[in-house]
Formats: structure tokens, sequence, C-alpha cells
């Protein structure tokens, strides 16, 4: 294998991870103003989000083939840097059709870059020998933390103009200055000579429970600090800490993450997980008191944080000869939840109400707990 500088590059993704939390997080900490400006009911907004899912679940596959011919340096470094620039569009938009071009073009690049950054970690993690993953997306909790919160404090006390810019110009920073720590390119191009490639029954099943792990993480990003709105009438700055919340719970978990997935093996740790995310969920959608949810959903989030990573490296492995393709049909499916989810949770609570509704996220956590074993090979 092709080595370089494994210490220097795992910072270096790590700092990708991140700085897409940090943006991912500050769209969070807009979505209820954003909604507002544009003026449309629950379903009407889920319905453009699909526009954002749409971009990602297209690019996604796109990615993987660039990545098996021109391995992950490239891909993350471009991708990073566009989609610091692409999160001002959809923030920003006065309009519903603004909105869902922007936000296509939006979610693409972020699919690329997802499907990019976790084929370079993985890269990082098969060099020094160790579980890395869950570690990674960690920083990426972190990441959403930060975003969330900075993202909340700034849209209330300057608007949403100021807090776009301000993400915007703290993800290309810190992108330009990682980038060229990343491993060279030659580390991860796939050897094989198909780009495209339909994905193994075993990397399907993978991916089905990506789809329902990435479902109740983006239910958290996009619907979290309205749930919190609508139910107790909170302002925009507490909003914004039910997904802040979220994020320190997946943070403190995917930190823990390796050395758990080593001592108890990766069934063990996903059967758990969703257990954790079942109860955690529940509780904080029957909480009669703000605060109490918000602590309930931290429990939410040390129950979801470790699946996605085990996931993703499961579907790198799986395919050996051509990782960033395997990684894409993973992540390709569990972005699909991540990006469709959360708008099919609002065409249903138009009907339903949106406490009802994010009771999917419940539910997806119950069959990943009955299809653990689908990662026994990960053991």
């Amino acid at each position: 294998m092709i080595r370089g500088n494994y210490p220097k590059a795992g910072l270096a993704t790590a700092a990708y991870f991140l700085v897409t939390g940090i943006v991912i997080g500050g769209w969070a900490a807009a979505i209820p103003m954003i909604k507002a400006r544009l003026g449309e009911g629950t379903g009407v907004f889920g319905a453009a989000l699909f526009a954002m899912a749409g971009g990602a679940v297209l690019a996604m596959p796109l990615a993987g083939a660039l990545i098996n011919r021109f391995g992950s340096r490239p891909i993350v470094g471009i991708a990073g840097l566009l989609i610091g620039i692409l999160y001002l569009g959809p923030v920003l938009s006065t309009t519903l059709p603004a909105f869902i071009v922007t936000g296509f073009a939006f979610g693409a690049v972020m699919g690329v870059l997802d499907v990019a950054m976790n084929t370079q970690g993985l890269a990082v993690e098969q060099q020094s020998s160790r579980p890395l993953m869950s570690g990674l997306h960690g920083a990426y909790s972190v990441g959403g933390l930060i975003g969330a919160l900075l993202g909340g404090v700034l849209v209330d006390l300057f608007g949403l103009i100021v807090q776009a810019l301000i993400i915007s110009l703290l993800c290309i920073g810190t992108v330009l200055f990682a980038r060229p720590h990343l491993l060279p390119s030659a580390v991860d191009k796939g050897l094989s000579t198909t780009h495209f490639g339909w994905p193994t029954w075993r990397t399907l099943g993978l991916g089905v429970l990506c789809f329902l792990t990435l479902m109740g993480e983006g239910a958290f990003v996009d619907w979290s600090g309205l749930f919190l709105q609508t139910r107790f009438e909170v302002d925009a700055g507490f909003a914004a800490t039910g997904f802040a919340m979220f994020s320190a719970g997946m943070a403190v978990s995917r930190f823990a993450g390796d050395a758990l997935r080593v001592r108890f093996g990766a069934v063990r740790l996903v059967r758990w997980s969703a257990v954790f995310t079942m109860a955690g969920t529940a509780a904080g959608l029957l909480s009669p008191n703000p605060v109490l949810t918000v602590v309930l959903f931290v429990l939410a989030g040390i129950g979801i944080g470790n699946i996605a990573p085990v996931l993703f490296a499961g579907g790198g492995r799986l395919e050996p000869n051509a990782p960033g393709r395997g990684i894409a049909a993973v992540t390709t499916l569990g972005y699909s939840g991540l990006l469709a989810g959360p708008p099919l949770i609002g065409i249903i609570a138009e009907f339903s109400g949106l406490g009802p509704a994010l009771w999917l996220i419940v539910f997806a956590a119950f069959i990943i707990a009955l299809g653990a074993r689908a990662v026994r090979a990960l053991d």
C-alpha cells in the first residue's frame, strides 16, 4: 500500500468532518427562520426539502465513480470548498423556486463530499490498523453542536445573512487549511476498472440499515427545532439547542465508539445503539417540559451516534477492490434517508402533526435493532 502521513491525514480528515457538521448545524439553526420567511406550510416546505435529497442521491453514485478513477483526495478538496460557497444559496433564498434550485446544488455537493471524506477516512483507518471511523464521525457531531449553537446565536443577534456568511467563511478557511495534509490519491483509487457497478446484496443490507439510521439523524436536523417551537413556544435560540444537544450526545458516543466496537463487536454495538435511540426519542416526544425534552434528545444522540460509522466502514470493506464505490452504495441509500426522510416526515406532519410524525424515528430504530446481525461480518 502507498503510505502517507496518516496521523496528519487523520486530523485533516477530521477537520472536514468537523466543518461539515458546522454547516449542517448552522442549517438546522436557520430552518425555522427560512420556513417563516418563505411563508410556506409544513407540508410544502417539507416537500421542497426533497430537492436537497434529490441532489445528494443523484450525486453519490457519481462520487463513487470519481473516487474509483481519481482517488478521494481531489474530490474531498473540491467538494469541501464548494459546500462552503453553496451553503449561502438555500439559506438566503427568498422564494420557493430559488430555495429548491439552490437546495438541489447544495445537496449534490454535500453528497459527493460525504462519500469522499468517508472514503478518505477508511483509507486512514486501514493505514493506522485500528478503528477510527467513529472518532471521525465524532468530529462531525462536535461540528453539529458548534454550528447549531453558533448558528442559533448569530440568527438571533444578527439575522440569517450574517449567520450564513460567517458559517460559509469558517467552512472555506478550514478546508483550505486541511487539504494539503490528506492522503495521496493513490491510496484509495479503485483497483476495479469498472467505475460504476451494482452493489452486492450484503452491501444493500447495510444500505437499508443506513437509510433508517440517517433518516433519524436528518429528522433531528430539520425538525427538532420546529418541534420545540410548536410544542413549547420557545424562541429560535432555545429551539436550536435541540439539535445541538442531540449532536453532543452523538459526539460523546462516537468518541467512545471505536473502543466499544473493539470490546463488544459491531453487532452488539449497533443493536444497543438502536435501543438507546428508541428510548431517548420516545421519551423526548412524550416529555411535558422543553428542558427535559432537550436532555432526552442527548440520549437519542448517544444511541444513534455509532450506527452509521460502522455501516460506512462495512460498505468499504465489503468491496475491497473499489472501496469508494462500496461506501457510495451504502451512503447513497443512507443519505436517501437523511435527506428524503425529513421531507417525508413533513408531509406526514401536515396530516397528523409534527409530534406524531416524529415517531417514525422510533419505528426506524426498532427495525435497526432487529437487523443488527447484518453487520456480523465486521466482527
